[in-house]
């Protein structure tokens, strides 16, 4: 038995248990109100709550069809110069973006056949990143990232403006719905999960908000169709 065992052992003792549970106990919730928010609204309703919120928050929001989603991207990156680092997932991969955008601009890919340093430093030269949202929440205008092999924190993280792409039928409710997706994943998470809501920025000096002091300056949004 090593500390950690001994430390839970001794709180479970002291709760009265035989021994420490294979996993927590369920909460009883006395109400459901978590589970109610948006439970009867239509997805479009849903995704038009999301759209509107997160425009609130300073993110430049664009809806398209599937294959309308590198005219769209070569839109909102139209006057930003210097290089384009997209993340190496199986969405950006159907959308086939590298090859669209690749002839207009210097684009990279997180390549995990590249070192940890390389990559990262890849990105802290690139002016735009590119990932796919997991997931979507309309209520705070969140996006929510697994951070895989080929997805790494950095890419939306560093360069100065990140592009998530949310596919709208993966739009939610609230992180009610984030958690309990969460949980299904059966203990096949990822390195690291990420909750973004917006532009980095902080209002911790005399409450004066400053953006894209721990990340992005600029967020863009683009929701697709389903491919």
């Amino acid at each position: 038995m090593n500390g950690r065992d001994e430390f839970i052992g001794a709180i479970s003792s002291r709760l009265g248990r035989d021994a420490v549970p294979h996993k927590p106990t369920p909460l009883v919730y006395r109400h459901s109100v978590h589970t109610e928010v948006m439970a009867d609204w239509p997805q479009e309703e849903i995704v038009a709550a999301f759209v509107d919120y997160s425009k609130t928050l300073g993110v430049k929001v664009i809806e398209c069809a599937a294959r309308q989603t590198a005219d769209s991207i070569r839109e909102a990156i139209a006057d930003i110069e210097g290089e384009v680092l997209i993340a190496d997932e199986p969405l950006l991969e159907e959308l086939s973006l590298m090859q669209q955008l690749a002839g207009e601009r210097a684009v990279k890919k997180w390549d995990i056949q590249s070192s940890r340093a390389e990559n990262i430093a890849n990105a802290e030269q690139a002016a735009v990143g590119i990932v796919a949202a997991e997931m979507a929440l309309a209520e705070s205008g969140t996006v929510m990232l697994f951070c895989r092999a080929g997805a790494g924190r950095s890419v939306s993280l560093l360069p100065a403006t990140t592009i998530y792409l949310i596919r709208k039928s993966r739009i939610r409710p609230r992180l009610t719905q984030a958690m309990a997706h969460i949980q299904q994943q059966d203990g096949a998470l990822p390195a690291s999960i990420n909750l973004v809501s917006g532009p980095s920025s902080t209002a911790d000096i005399e409450l004066v908000r400053v953006v894209g002091v721990h990340g992005p300056v600029a967020v863009v949004y683009v929701v697709i169709g389903d491919l």
